[in-house]
């Protein structure tokens, strides 16, 4: 508890004041959920992978396959079939996943309406940008790049920077060290309970977005923390311009 006393009084000393009058310096995104619908690249992946292992799996195996971590889903799966896979089988079968979701990424990148236009609009008001997701590097930068968004991010951080995934807070905290702001001066976009945990336990103030047929839409209530939701993209620059 010390350090994180520390580290925030030095954040808070060395916090430059980029917008005057402005609540916020930096934009955080989420990825999976956010700015991307990747859930149904994540199972058709799956789907290609495992099509030639001979076997019948149920329908909805791999309705999971964006949100489960790779190794636990393919263990999982394999053993509702009686079949035990060895680690070196695991990793196989997750490579062969991951290179097919890459493709399948790069070729149609799923982002959702109004990404583009609200980080072009954020970037030209000086807001700095910058991913802060559970999700491999790799996949965010097959999807940024095919899309031309990549050029809007300061950095990215995703699965290899930290050591505990969200809801743990250690994804967010980097991102304010890197940035040298303030937790209180960046605001987090995020599309689930665990990512609004994960930034509300770095102390940083979040908004909920739920677009039109993403999985947020079905959440249970209550996941929103407390925090605003938001339908569409359209309706942040408003509650930007409200806080200022």
């Amino acid at each position: 508890m010390r350090a994180d006393s520390d580290q925030e009084a030095t954040l808070l000393k060395a916090e430059p004041d980029l917008g005057v009058g402005r609540r916020y310096d930096a934009i955080l995104w989420d990825f999976d959920g956010v700015i991307a619908r990747t859930e149904i690249l994540h199972i058709a992946a799956w789907q290609r992978a495992v099509r030639h292992a001979q076997l019948e799996f149920p329908d909805e195996a791999f309705d999971t396959a964006a949100t489960e971590d790779d190794r636990e889903l393919i263990a999982r799966v394999f053993a509702a079939e009686g079949i035990e896979l060895h680690a070196s089988q695991v990793l196989a079968w997750c490579s062969a996943k991951q290179a097919i979701l890459i493709e399948l990424l790069r070729l149609s990148p799923p982002i959702y309406e109004g990404v583009a236009t609200t980080m072009r609009s954020l970037a030209d008001c000086g807001y700095r940008q910058a991913i802060v997701t559970s999700t491999w590097r790799a996949n965010v930068a097959a999807t940024l790049e095919a899309s031309g968004l990549l050029a809007f991010m300061d950095f990215v951080i995703s699965k290899e920077d930290v050591a505990r995934p969200k809801p743990a807070p250690d994804g967010y905290r980097l991102a304010v060290q890197r940035l040298r702001f303030a937790p209180r001066r960046c605001l987090a976009i995020e599309d689930s309970s665990t990512g609004l945990k994960s930034a509300l336990a770095a102390g940083i103030e979040a908004i909920a977005i739920a677009h039109p047929n993403s999985p947020a839409r079905s959440r249970p209530k209550g996941w929103t923390s407390g925090v605003p939701l938001i339908r569409e993209l359209c309706e942040l620059r408003p509650i930007l311009e409200r806080r200022e």
